[in-house]
Parts: structure tokens; C-alpha cells; sequence
């Protein structure tokens, strides 16, 4: 979605209208860099390992033969950081947990660890973070005026 999209058509036009009305535009920057959407993002092996061993679940994990450990103890060892935002990354994660939730000879590991251990990777984002767009005072400016001081919106 363009700048110009986003500032008419997009989820916040409706609160940015009185804005781009007023001409503020450092406020209609700051309402598109408003950190309010619930995302996923990155979570490193370090902090998965770190909660795990703090729920003394990590060496029976690694100790454990059954296929399901060892895929998580190989993930955890191979990969730094996992980035949920990536959904085929989400679902192989999840799917790992879902396994270890499920494995008889790790019994403490339960539900609520499944969910914690998602929520690691929660975090929220702004508006131009989502649609992956960068703009500036001076675009934002450039999309409501034109070069003679006129209004283009």
C-alpha cells in the first residue's frame, strides 16, 4: 500500500482525516508510528532454553530419545533465533511444541508452557512497521500539499 493509500484508504484514515485537515503532519506521522497492532516477531534459542531450564523442563528435553525432543534440542541448537512472523517458521515451531506437549516421557511440559513459549515471540508494531513502509515528515508533507502551498488532500 502506498503512503497515499494508507493516509486516505487504510485502517487509519478515518482517525488521520482531522489530522490532514489540520495539516499536522508530525501528528499524522506520530499516529502511523503508534506501536498498537499485535504482531509476532523473534525469539532466540537463548531465551526458549533459558525458560525451559528455568521450568527445569530443558535437560529432560535433552536427555530424552523420544523424536519429539530431539527435533526441539536439533532446532534449538541449529537455529540462533526463531522468527514467528514467518508463518511456515510459526508453524514447524509450533508444531515442535505441540509434540512436546504430547510426549509421555516429558510429562511436566504442559499447555500453558506451549502458550508461554509462543507469547515470547509477541510484540506490537505500528501501522508502518505492518505495511512495511518508511515515511518521513517530508513525505507525509508532499502527500498534502503541493509545491505552491496548495492542499492535495
Amino acid at each position: 500500500m502506498s503512503l497515499h493509500d494508507e493516509l486516505t484508504t487504510g485502517p487509519l484514515a478515518v482517525e488521520l482525516a482531522p489530522l490532514i485537515q489540520a495539516g499536522n503532519d508530525s501528528a499524522i506521522l506520530a499516529v502511523l508510528n503508534r506501536k498498537d497492532i499485535p504482531a509476532k516477531g523473534k525469539i532466540s534459542a537463548h531465551d526458549i532454553q533459558q525458560y525451559l531450564m528455568l521450568y527445569d523442563l530443558l535437560l529432560a528435553i535433552e536427555s530424552s530419545p523420544a523424536q519429539s525432543c530431539q527435533a526441539a534440542k536439533r532446532a534449538l541448537e541449529i537455529f540462533p533465533s526463531f522468527d514467528l512472523a514467518n508463518q511456515l517458521i510459526l508453524t514447524k515451531f509450533t508444531a515442535i511444541l505441540t509434540g512436546l506437549e504430547q510426549e509421555v516421557l516429558i510429562p511436566d511440559f504442559t499447555a500453558q508452557h506451549k502458550v508461554d513459549l509462543l507469547a515470547l515471540g509477541d510484540v506490537v508494531i505500528s501501522r508502518i512497521e505492518q505495511v512495511g513502509i518508511n515515511p518521513t515528515l517530508e513525505d507525509i508533507r508532499a502527500e498534502i500539499w503541493n509545491d505552491d502551498g496548495s492542499r492535495k488532500l
